[in-house]
C-alpha cells in the first residue's frame, strides 16, 4: 500500500471557506470517479491555538491510497484527473503545492476493550465514518531524523487518541529525497474528545509533537472520507 498526501495552499484571491467549500464539490466529486485510488480523505485545516503560524502554510491535505507504486505514480495520467480534475486545480490551489508518497506504519488501529476502552469507543474507527478530527504532523527533512520513537504509540494512548500511524517516506518514489522525512496521524472522534485528551496529559502531547523537529509542520484538520 502507498499512500500519497497532497499540501495544498489556498489561492489568495480565494475565500478559507470559498477554499474548502469548492474543495469539497465541485472538485472532490470530480476526483472521486478514478479508478485507482483504493481510498481518498480531504483533510480541511482547522485553526488552533496549539500551533503557531505555520499551520496556515496548508488550507488542506488530500490523502490518497494506492495498491501499488505504479498506481500512484501514474495518478496523474488518469483521464479522469487530465480532463476534469486537473483543469479545476487553479480555481483554488495557490503556488507552493507539495507531496509525499508514503508507506504507511500502523503504531494502534483502535481502541481496544481490554486497554478500558468503553464500548463505545471500541466500535469507532476513522476507517469507516465521514468525519473525524485528526493531528497530522509533517516531520522535515532538516528535522529530527529520529522522529519515530518506540514509545510513540505508548504517548500517543495517553492524550487518548484512537488510532496512531505513521508514514514513513518512498524512496522509491523520491529518489532525489523528499521535503518530508515522514509523517504522523493521530485521530479522534470530536473536536471535544481531542481537546479534553490533550488537556488531561499535556505534556505527553507536547513530548510527541516535539519530536518532529524545529522545521515541521503540525496541524489539527477535520478528515472528510469520499472514498473507503
Amino acid at each position: 500500500m502507498i499512500k500519497f498526501f497532497a499540501l495544498i495552499p489556498r489561492l489568495e484571491s480565494v475565500s478559507p471557506q470559498q477554499f474548502h467549500d469548492h474543495w469539497r464539490h465541485p472538485h472532490a466529486s470530480m476526483g472521486r470517479p478514478i479508478p485507482s485510488m483504493v481510498s481518498y480523505v480531504q483533510s480541511h485545516h482547522l485553526a488552533s491555538d496549539l500551533f503557531g503560524p505555520e499551520q496556515t502554510r496548508f488550507e488542506g491535505i488530500a490523502e490518497t491510497e494506492f495498491d501499488t507504486l505504479t498506481d500512484a505514480l501514474d495518478f496523474g495520467t488518469e483521464p479522469q484527473y487530465i480532463n476534469f480534475v486537473q483543469p479545476d486545480e487553479p480555481n483554488f490551489v495557490g503556488p507552493g503545492l507539495e507531496w509525499l508518497y508514503s508507506h504507511p506504519e500502523v503504531l494502534v488501529p483502535r481502541k481496544r476493550a481490554q486497554d478500558g476502552a468503553s464500548p463505545a469507543d471500541v466500535l469507532w474507527s476513522p476507517l469507516d465514518r465521514p468525519f473525524s478530527i485528526k493531528l497530522l504532523q509533517f516531520v522535515h527533512r532538516n528535522g529530527n531524523p529520529d522522529w519515530a520513537s518506540e514509545d510513540d504509540a505508548e504517548l500517543g494512548a495517553r492524550i487518548g487518541a484512537f488510532r496512531h500511524v505513521r508514514d514513513h517516506v518512498s524512496a522509491e518514489a523520491h529518489p532525489d529525497g523528499a521535503t518530508w522525512l515522514g509523517a504522523r496521524e493521530l485521530w479522534w472522534p470530536t473536536l471535544s474528545s481531542f481537546h479534553s485528551s490533550v488537556d488531561a496529559d499535556r505534556s505527553a502531547f507536547d513530548e510527541l509533537v516535539s519530536r518532529g523537529g524545529n522545521e515541521s509542520l503540525t496541524l489539527l484538520v477535520q478528515s472528510e472520507r469520499y472514498l473507503r
